[in-house]
């Protein structure tokens, strides 16, 4: 068995192409600091790899139990036995698949060009959002109307056969 899982390998894979970790990656996606297709891609990939390690992990437990010392299999644990390890053998390669698609998409791409353009676009947000600020900061508070009172008892809206629908 391999010291390191596929996620770990494609966490790696993302974070030195584009210098951030995984998880802040996801963060700027979703607060729209950055439109990067190949991320975008990427991280869609690696949801599914996650799906995918979780299962090869629950695989190999129960490969284990049914193969762990003076444990006599059952002839129901035989075929739950091969069950498993033709399914660990489908996660892996699935894996394995989803490994490759982000190293291609990574490759694609020469060395630095999505670290510099995640920071290009890291800045151009930051900019936006400052602009943003300074814009609601300069902006006077409008005060609440003053003629108005409010008594604090609620209006009726009216019985049944007050309120006509538009509908007839």
């Amino acid at each position: 068995m391999p010291d390191t899982s596929d996620l770990t390998a494609a966490d790696t894979m993302i974070s030195t192409a584009w210098e951030h970790p995984a998880d802040e990656l996801y963060d700027y996606l979703r607060e729209g600091r950055t439109h990067d297709p190949a991320l975008v891609a990427v991280l869609r990939i690696r949801a599914a790899l996650v799906i995918d390690d979780s299962d090869v992990d629950v695989h190999r437990q129960r490969i284990h139990s049914l193969t762990r010392r003076e444990h006599v299999p059952l002839h129901h644990d035989l075929q739950q036995l091969s069950t498993s390890s033709a399914e660990l053998r489908q996660a892996h390669a699935a894996n394995q698949a989803r490994l490759h698609a982000i190293r291609s998409i990574i490759d694609a791409y020469p060395e630095g060009h999505l670290a510099q353009g995640l920071t290009r676009s890291l800045d151009r947000s930051a900019a936006v959002r400052a602009e943003a600020a300074r814009a609601r900061s300069s902006m006077p508070t409008p005060a609440p109307p003053t003629d108005t009172q409010n008594t604090g008892r609620a209006t009726s809206a009216g019985t049944h056969n007050e309120v006509r629908s538009p509908r007839r």
